[in-house]
């Protein structure tokens, strides 16, 4: 029998959005559906460090937080893919999703280097990885004398700077345009992707 040679590792598509509820979330959902329909294995991760709201969305009743026990685990170092595995949820035959924190008092939770280990295995389960994020670019810059001090945007960061490539979304209408202008600039002074997309919904 010949064995298959392995799977390149999958691509990881960042979601993100200026503040005011543009769509992030729901521009990330349909990406992922569509690319799951179309045939790729597709992850959906639901980082949003000031409450995540993909179980909401899917209908899943999901108290767990499946990134938190992600992040915990290789936080551990006994994160592995078939832990990560694990803690996806399927939701379509070839869409699976890992679950945010429900709450907002929970972003300690999400620790940026064990979230660079959850993003570079998640690489290995899908050829899609849809990360959907929070809209605060803030480096939290009253803590950064302190390195072992928490960052509350540290996720989103982390979730910008380990991307293949950036969708960014904004509301059709004059302040989600005028915060979309204010949130490129901003994107300019944080580590991104070089390959982007622009998207203005609610049109």
């Amino acid at each position: 029998m010949t064995e298959q040679p392995p799977r390149p590792p999958g691509r990881v598509v960042t979601v993100w959005g200026p503040a005011g509820a543009p769509g992030r979330s729901t521009t990330a959902l349909a990406l992922a559906s569509e690319a799951a329909r179309l045939g790729a294995a597709t992850l959906l991760i639901d980082a949003d460090p000031y409450g995540g709201v993909q179980a909401q969305l899917l209908a899943l009743l999901d108290e767990s937080a499946g990134l938190a026990g992600a992040v915990r685990q290789a936080d551990q170092g006994t994160l592995d893919v078939a832990a990560l595995r694990a803690r996806c949820l399927r939701v379509a035959p070839e869409l699976s999703v890992l679950t945010g924190i429900s709450r907002a008092d929970r972003w300690p939770e999400l620790r940026p280097d064990p979230l660079e280990t959850v993003l570079a295995l998640s690489r290995m389960i899908a050829e899609l990885v849809v990360v959907d994020v929070g809209f605060c670019l803030e480096d939290d810059e009253e803590l950064s004398y302190d390195t072992a001090a928490p960052r509350r945007n540290a996720a989103t960061l982390v979730s910008l700077a380990s991307a293949d490539h950036l969708v960014v979304v904004a509301a059709a209408e004059p302040v989600g345009l005028q915060r979309l202008v204010r949130g490129l600039q901003e994107l300019g002074a944080v580590r991104t992707p070089p390959s982007r997309t622009v998207v203005v919904n609610q049109l």
